[in-house]
Parts: C-alpha cells; structure tokens; sequence
C-alpha cells in the first residue's frame, strides 16, 4: 500500500446501487466552506473519464482555494480567546505559602508552534513587570516566535502537492460504499 501518493487526495468513489448511483465526488474543505462536486459515470462518457474530469477539477479547487499555512492557522483568533491577541492569554495561579496563606498571581503567557505537534510558550509575571509590560513581553515574545513558523497546517499537508507528507489514503481507503 502506497501511502506517499496523493494522486486520489479529495476525490473518493460513490458507487450505491439503492440509488443507482455511480459517480466520482471531489470534496474540500477550505476556510470554514465545503466544496463539493460530483462527477456521474453516465453524464460523462464511463467511470475513466468522468475520474479524469473529477481530478481536474480537484487541482483547480486546489489551485484556487490553497490549504492554510501554519502561521494563518495558528494566527486565527479562537472564540474562547479573550485578549484580542491570538496565542496570548492572562490567567492567574493560587499558591499555598509556607505559613498557608493563599495568593494569587497574574501572568500574560505566550503560545507558539514549533514542529508538528509540538509548542512552546514562556509567561510573563504581572506582579513582576506590571500589566502592560507584561502583556507587550508576551506579544513580542509571540511575535518572535511566529517568524520561525512555515508549511502548511498539518491537517491540510494531504493537499499541499508541494508539502512533505506522512499518509495518505489510498483509493480503497478512499472509496465510500452507500447502500
């Protein structure tokens, strides 16, 4: 099984006897949209032919719609974020002292990616530097950490054709049966 091959990537089979259907379907997701087409053996010419037209049109939605990059990914605001700045948060920690007393201290943390799946983050003490000082430390500690960011986010390597790339579907696995 050959998993280095993307020649089938977005493109899977639809063969439901139920519904006579028999068809090729390319489907993308891109930026929050579905892209969506099927390609019926009958309305063009048998099953080679309508897979040649299913490609082609896989590499132009490919060519107009390109997967994120992992800075664009790692740059999207999330919706549970609530300081404005993606890849920065303030949180506070409780400690217990030696005499058991409990304090609480404030920090502006830093997240950034680094290799695939993996992440690095550095915090930044409120009641050190104060707020703003701590929270522009955190930012351009942020900042810094993004310029080392490239590819495309891993998620979306299968249809980078340029892209390093681990696994890959193979037509069998590629195929839906309905029915």
């Amino acid at each position: 099984m050959d998993k280095t091959n993307n020649n089938m990537y977005a493109v899977s089979r639809i063969d439901d006897d139920r519904y006579h259907t028999h068809a090729w379907r390319v489907s993308l997701r891109r930026r929050g949209k579905s892209l969506v087409k099927n390609f019926p053996d009958k309305k063009h010419s048998g099953k080679a032919n309508a897979l040649r037209l299913a490609k082609a049109y896989r590499d132009k939605l490919l060519a107009e719609h390109p997967p994120l990059s992992r800075r664009e990914f790692s740059s999207t605001i999330r919706s549970n974020n609530n300081s404005g700045i993606s890849g920065v948060c303030k949180f506070s920690k409780k400690y217990i002292l030696a005499n058991s007393k409990e304090i609480e201290s404030w920090y502006w943390e830093a997240h950034w990616p680094t290799e695939r799946g993996e992440s690095k983050s550095e915090r930044f003490s409120v009641n050190k530097y104060g707020d703003e000082i701590a929270r522009a430390m955190a930012i351009r500690t942020r900042n810094n950490g993004m310029e080392a960011v490239e590819g495309v986010f891993w998620a979306s390597e299968r249809g980078n054709m340029g892209a390093s790339r681990n696994s890959f579907p193979t037509p069998a696995e590629n195929t839906l049966k309905r029915g």
